[in-house]
């Protein structure tokens, strides 16, 4: 284990030791998951077309029009990552059995087997909610969607996005210069299945027991530096209040508020904590194996774009709440462009929300805006 973790953290600080050769915003440019994700989304689009089924006929409504909108459509970055609500896109219970064997193809495309089988177990934990939730919200495996943003292209811009109840990831693709997968959320509820059929599972685990590993393995001067004050205000603002002031939930998340507040953990959360360059090498390692398990929800190419994208010498690590397992914490990591969030503050520290995000190429908004400078250079 120790070898494998060696080898990590040599290869990433080989691809990372000077942040002059990480490029300013992370892009993922293969040619062959690209052209799998095209045809997988063209497959599933030609499968809605034509000839409404008896269902759309019935229940009076279009396949083609919920899943498909425009690229510029304001829906594209209304991520939501709660209960049922109104989404956009085609949800799974508005399927017949070969629309869903499509949609399944896209997601395999672009996913790890590893980020495969997170997905589907999240997925599955709405059947344990549906027997033991009393939140007053609908619930069940049915309720997520997935949303092409534009026709599937070789040659033009397009999205998609797979989203329903903690989970949410938003792809975006120029063709010629790559495709990007930020905002990725993931969340469990619970974290830990307490009892049933499920009991003992945990779909996060790695990201719930890396973190706490490495927090506890700073010495107290370097824990003084990593763990931060709660957050009282922000939580106040949301009507919760947690111990330690565990933040009820995510900073870089857009729950519960305004449109013009969606962008503001770009200027407003700074890197804080404890420097990368301030740990020594087993913690070095920790953490690494940390953001590994991030990047390695997809697939091996897109995971190591993102891996060399990183500038380990800006990179901080910081902490908020309890040091032991079910009380209720927070940590995040965060650099110049990127950020992972975490927080278990929830269901007495036993509901994760976590998200992964690029100040500049969200939604693939660099990308697109260099295609934009291209055509128009051009004309």
């Amino acid at each position: 284990m120790m070898r494998l973790i060696s080898i990590l953290v040599l290869s990433l600080c080989a691809v990372t030791a000077s942040g002059k050769d990480a490029p300013a915003v992370p892009v993922v440019n293969d040619p062959a998951i690209v052209k799998a994700m095209t045809t997988a989304a063209r497959a599933l689009l030609e499968s809605v077309k034509g000839e409404p089924e008896f269902a759309e006929r019935l229940r009076n409504y279009s396949m083609e029009d919920k899943l498909l909108l425009t690229l510029n459509d304001g829906r594209r970055q209304q991520w939501m990552y709660w209960p049922p609500t109104e989404r956009s896109g085609l949800s799974i219970d508005l399927m017949l059995p070969k629309h869903r064997a499509l949609m399944h193809e896209l997601l395999w495309t672009l996913l790890s087997a590893k980020g495969y089988h997170k997905l589907v177990n999240i997925m599955q934990l709405e059947t344990f909610l549906q027997a033991t939730s009393n939140s007053g919200f609908p619930r069940g495996i049915e309720d997520y969607s997935v949303t092409l943003f534009g026709e599937p292209s070789d040659t033009v811009p397009w999205a998609w996005r797979f989203e329903g109840h903690h989970i949410s990831l938003s792809i975006t693709i120029v063709p010629g210069y790559g495709f990007t997968v930020t905002p990725s959320f993931l969340g469990t509820d619970p974290a830990e299945v307490p009892y049933g059929a499920m009991a003992g599972l945990r779909v996060l685990r790695v990201e719930e027991d890396t973190g706490r590993q490495l927090i506890n393995s700073l010495s107290e001067s370097q824990r003084r530096v990593a763990m931060l004050p709660g957050d009282p205000e922000f939580n106040a603002k949301a009507g919760f209040s947690y111990a330690y002031d565990t933040p009820w939930d995510l900073y870089a998340s857009n729950i519960l508020k305004d449109r013009s507040e969606w962008d503001t953990w770009k200027t407003q959360l700074k890197p804080d904590g404890i420097a990368f360059t301030a740990m020594n090498k087993e913690q070095q390692a920790t953490l690494l194996t940390l953001l590994d398990e991030v990047f390695s929800t997809y697939r091996p190419e897109v995971a190591a774009s993102y891996r060399s994208s990183l500038d380990l010498n800006v990179l901080k690590f910081a902490w908020i709440g309890g040091l032991k397992k079910n009380e209720p914490h927070y940590y995040r990591i965060q650099g110049s462009d990127f950020l992972f969030e975490y927080d278990d503050a929830q269901g007495n520290g036993n509901h994760i929300h976590e998200v992964w995000r690029s100040r500049s190429g969200d939604f693939g908004d660099d990308l697109l805006m260099r295609h934009r400078a291209a055509e128009h250079s051009q004309q």
